[in-house]
């Protein structure tokens, strides 16, 4: 089995941290390509859903333990 490789993206992760800052957001709507949406699941841990045109609803897991669903 072949584990994918994944290349840190500081744009992204400076997104990411914009986005989220704080903590009180667990959840959002962004607009992001593929690879990059494919990175934040990666790379963060986050539920990714393609909602469409590029855009993706971004759930950190804490959400779902602090009824944000």
């Amino acid at each position: 089995m072949t584990i994918p490789v994944i290349t840190p993206d500081p744009e992204l992760d400076r997104l990411i941290s914009q986005c989220f800052a704080g903590g009180e957001l667990l959840r959002r709507e962004l607009r992001l390509t593929e690879a990059q949406a494919a990175c934040v699941a990666g790379c963060y841990g986050a539920q990714v859903v393609p909602m469409g045109e590029h855009w993706y609803e971004i759930t950190f897991q804490e959400a779902f333990y602090n009824g944000c669903n």
